[in-house]
């Protein structure tokens, strides 16, 4: 058996951020990885400016990636009624435009989980964790399999950050996402892809799928990753596949189809479920805490992972060095993990369940695109929103003042 201060399990984003954390303080940590790297996670890619600056913390910078990182500054959003706009988010307060990037998961995830192994960990890749381990009622380790069979490593703290299928959650009690708080997303890599900027594309195409859409994030001079993403409940109720919904967003987009004639994908389409943080799944135990998919922290408004992965994997992190100080880690200790992630991303993320729920009005959003084809101001800031740049509560806030103190807004 072998004995440790901290299994990370999963070393994507949130399992790297919180190995990095930990190892950068001296502890003693193992992550398990099921897969062996370079391996591939289905993502639209997009890393928005507020994960960027936890990345550049642990080290990670964009030039490692050369080509095939895309550096991007503003954003395209189009609504159901076919109207759409093009602006970039209020700059930094510096005065720096806002940078976002797009870096495919097969390079973006080796990276990030070499930086906890220069931080000091230790990566063991091709091990599967089944199950947690237990001593006198709390998480005393793990028990994972490889190619040579069945292991068992001893810790005081156990991180799983196994994502949406968690194997650490499930042996936790915690059960999976219910529909709905759920999402699917298909992505699909396509080359020949003409009339690519510097912009993060997406478009509420379909009323009925709302506030579901589809996106195009460039990935070079004329390859991008191009996807669709929903809910469950509008999935079944649509009777369609999801790569039906593909075809038919590429297809009905006027803007993204006359660019996609000459398109060809490149490999397969591949989908991936999203656990939407309106599940609300505990995170915290005695011995063990969750963070990243396998907490169910998805934005709801963008089914964006990354950043909150990072956030909630470096408090992770930082909770179980409390615990190891300590000499415990009881729920009340690491209960600092919980209260770490809510006060960074809690209001963002609440923001956005609100606002995922208003996207679900065709009227509603394709008033937002018209308003902000006449008003660079608004239109700057309803990028800023998607982006995550500008506090969402403000977005909310505006809304209810104008729908009080000025409602012919919404009538025109």
């Amino acid at each position: 058996m072998t004995a440790v201060d901290v299994v990370v399990v999963g070393a994507g984003p949130a399992g790297s951020a919180a190995a990095h954390t930990l190892s950068t303080s001296g502890a003693d940590v193992l992550m398990l990885e099921r897969a062996h790297f370079p391996r591939d996670k289905s993502c639209g890619d997009g890393i928005t400016a507020h994960a960027v600056d936890i990345l550049h913390e642990m080290g990670v910078t964009f030039d490692r990636f050369g080509s095939k990182a895309v550096k991007t500054y503003g954003g395209i959003i189009g609504g159901p009624s076919g109207e759409m706009f093009a602006a970039h988010p209020p700059a930094a307060s510096d005065g720096s435009p806002i940078e976002c990037w797009v870096v495919p998961r097969l390079l973006l995830d080796a990276e990030v989980a070499q930086a906890a192994v220069r931080a000091g960990a230790r990566l063991k890749e091709g091990a599967t964790v089944t199950a947690v381990t237990r001593s006198n009622g709390a998480v005393s380790g793990v028990e994972y399999r490889d190619g040579t069979g069945v292991h068992r490593a001893a810790a005081k703290v156990v991180i799983g950050a196994d994502g949406a299928h968690s194997a650490v959650a499930e042996s936790l009690g915690v059960r999976h996402s219910s529909k709905r708080h759920l999402g699917f997303a298909l992505r699909g890599y396509y080359e020949g892809v003409s009339g690519l900027r510097d912009d993060l594309e997406i478009y509420y195409f379909d009323e009925k799928l709302l506030p579901g859409y589809g996106w195009v994030f460039p990935t070079g001079a004329q390859t991008a990753n191009v996807g669709i993403g929903l809910y469950s409940r509008e999935l079944d109720r649509s009777k369609h596949k999801l790569r039906e919904i593909l075809d038919q967003f590429i297809a009905s987009v006027p803007h993204v189809a006359q660019r996609m004639t000459r398109a060809r994908p490149v490999g397969r389409a591949i989908g991936w479920p999203l656990p939407v943080s309106s599940e609300h799944r505990r995170t915290v135990f005695n011995g063990a805490v969750l963070c990243g998919d396998a907490a169910s922290l998805v934005d709801p408004l963008t089914g964006e992972g990354i950043f909150t992965a990072l956030v909630s994997g470096r408090s992770a992190g930082r909770a179980a060095l409390k615990a190891l100080a300590a000499d415990d880690a009881s729920v009340g200790v690491l209960r600092d993990h919980e209260r770490e992630w809510m006060k960074i991303a809690g209001g963002y993320l609440s923001s956005g369940r609100l606002l995922k729920n208003l996207a679900k009005s065709a009227t509603l959003m394709n008033l937002i695109v018209r308003r902000a084809r006449q008003s660079p101001y608004y239109a700057s800031r309803a990028i800023g929103y998607g982006l995550g740049t500008i506090d969402r509560r403000r977005a909310l806030r505006s809304i209810v003042m104008k729908a009080v103190l000025n409602p012919s807004f919404f009538r025109h």
